[in-house]
């Protein structure tokens, strides 16, 4: 019985760096393959007026491009994490992701799916300059349009190459660049919220993705 799928196991369930097949036996990736530490790095960091902020993490699979590659796999997507990630856009340090055993090469991040940040600012100023900074929450509940998730299919801008002798691979994320375009993607309109506070009218979706792509890398 195979499903189809390896996973690499999270380094807080085992110590050992092993790639599997879900619901079937174990097995190793073979001979020339390197244990790599995968960790969420906020780079930079920095959230801003933000005193919460956070998003999710809730799936990453990969392939070698090297078209010869995918017959060390078996035609298996990697898939290195099963459970969700919250990541803390707040947080100034990485913090553990995962550990994956991968040969050298280029990969192909065929599947990356992420929450909208979730960001809670609790002493918003009595006097806004801009319409944004007089909102107290930022999430999927604030406008109109804003989606569940996100998901990226084999986008270039997340491709990745594990290099000899490399020991680890960031998911490295530009913070202030992240929330500075999530902010950007709402409509703002002062004087429609509760008490004449400012309210979110709508969502571009598109312009969104297009800011998670130029933030998020994979390192």
């Amino acid at each position: 019985m195979r499903s189809g799928v390896r996973h690499t196991l999270s380094a807080m369930v085992v110590t050992a760096v092993a790639v599997a097949i879900v619901g079937c036996s174990h097995d190793t990736l073979g001979s020339g393959t390197q244990q790599l530490s995968m960790s969420y790095a906020p780079n930079p960091a920095g959230a801003g007026r933000w005193d919460r902020a956070t998003f999710d993490i809730e799936r990453a699979e990969a392939l070698p491009i090297d078209p010869a590659a995918p017959a060390i796999f078996e035609g298996d997507v990697l898939v290195f994490r099963f459970v969700n990630f919250s990541a803390d856009l707040a947080a100034t340090v990485a913090a553990p992701y995962s550990t994956i055993a991968l040969k050298e090469g280029t990969y192909e991040l065929t599947k990356f799916r992420i929450t909208p940040p979730a960001l809670v600012d609790t002493d918003i100023p009595v006097n806004p300059v801009n319409c944004i900074d007089g909102v107290t929450v930022l999430n999927s509940s604030s406008a109109p349009g804003v989606p569940a998730s996100f998901e990226f299919v084999s986008s270039p801008e997340l491709n990745f190459t594990v290099h000899p002798g490399q020991t680890t691979l960031d998911i490295k994320v530009n913070v202030p660049g992240l929330i500075a375009g999530y902010e950007s993607a709402f409509t703002c309109q002062l004087g429609c919220g509760p008490g004449g506070a400012p309210c979110l009218t709508a969502f571009n979706a598109a312009a969104f993705r297009a800011t998670v792509l130029a933030n998020v890398k994979f390192e």
